[in-house]
């Protein structure tokens, strides 16, 4: 897993409401399967929009 994709993650760990252990688990759990389908399922430029687009999701719900 590159930095990017780690970013990723962090970002839905911190997205959480709460920010219990569970929740963290939970939301890496889930980004960790998003990031995988994303890299299963394109490649080149499209990957790297559909990755981007998933760390946006994140960042939008840490300002809500």
């Amino acid at each position: 897993m590159n930095s990017f994709e780690q970013s990723i993650i962090e970002a839905a760990q911190d997205a959480t409401l709460n920010n219990t252990d569970a929740e963290r688990a939970e939301a890496k759990a889930a980004a960790s399967a998003a990031v995988a389908e994303i890299m299963a399922t394109t490649s080149g430029l499209q990957r790297t929009l559909a990755l981007a687009a998933l760390l946006d999701s994140y960042s939008e719900q840490e300002d809500e």
